[in-house]
């Protein structure tokens, strides 16, 4: 059985480089927000990363871990910390708008037709702008954000809606030429 190894989990988690996808190393972020480093790395020795099914062993080992309390908030790269407490830092400095193409999937049609004009929340701050598709199970996006952590703080809110699936980064040529069914 093989884990994954210190570097690319520190990799992951200061957003040094994708290593198993958008959606995986997104959840494994989230978790490093609210897990002391040693209970992430013993969490994480539990799974076979080199596994077929090492996406759907660690979405069954994050869900039974309490949500939305922190043992120990740390915030890799994601500011989340300066942010709970009220404003950010005046000496953080301002980062460039990022844009970002994703491709929200939920667990059926019907969920996806439901939930479009209700999901996500386009109103947070760090959006500056947003358009959006619907076809099929998926909702077809493209976000721009104030700043490139932002995405993960935007995935993380999209992970509470238990209609949601997950999240794959798209191209905007992929965007551009997706379907747009009506509401």
């Amino acid at each position: 059985m093989s884990c994954p190894s210190a570097e690319q989990i520190a990799d992951i988690v200061l957003h040094r480089r994708e290593v198993y996808g958008l959606d995986v190393d997104t959840r494994i972020r989230e978790v490093a927000n609210r897990l002391t480093a040693r209970a992430l790395f013993e969490l994480l020795a539990r799974i076979d990363d080199q596994s077929p099914e090492f996406s759907a062993q660690l979405s069954a080992l994050l869900r039974d871990l309490p949500d939305g309390s922190h043992s120990h908030l740390i915030a890799f790269r994601s500011h989340e910390g300066a942010r709970r407490g009220g404003r950010a830092k005046a000496s953080e400095p301002l980062a460039e708008p990022s844009e970002h193409y994703l491709r929200l999937v939920f667990r059926d049609e019907q969920a996806a037709y439901y939930q479009f004009n209700l999901f996500p929340d386009f109103d947070a701050d760090f959006i500056l702008g947003s358009s959006r598709k619907r076809a099929g199970d998926s909702q077809y996006l493209r976000l721009t954000l104030s700043r490139p952590e932002a995405l993960q703080t935007f995935i993380e809110s999209c992970r509470k809606n238990p209609h949601f699936s997950r999240v794959e980064q798209i191209t905007a040529e992929e965007f551009h030429g997706a379907p747009s069914h009506s509401v």
